[in-house]
């Protein structure tokens, strides 16, 4: 899963931003497949349990679990 993309701050994507945001990255179809993890614990991403996404030497994703939203304050 590479991405080449402009580093861009994003504060926030509306439920209903998130599939086209998704689409102009490339990664809307990995998505509903299933296919995106979170980078920390290795759940798979889903609509009910995104927290967030940015980039990283590439888009990572994290799931909503304590540990992991956490994990992304550090960074």
């Amino acid at each position: 899963m590479e991405n080449n993309i402009k580093k861009q701050e994003l504060d926030f994507v509306h439920d209903d931003d998130l599939l086209p945001v998704l689409e102009r990255l490339g990664l809307k179809e990995d998505f509903l497949a299933g296919e995106i993890k979170c980078v920390f614990c290795g759940d798979v991403i889903t609509n009910e349990n995104l927290s967030s996404f940015f980039e990283d030497n590439g888009v990572k994703f994290s799931c909503n679990k304590k540990v992991c939203v956490d994990k992304i304050k550090k960074k």
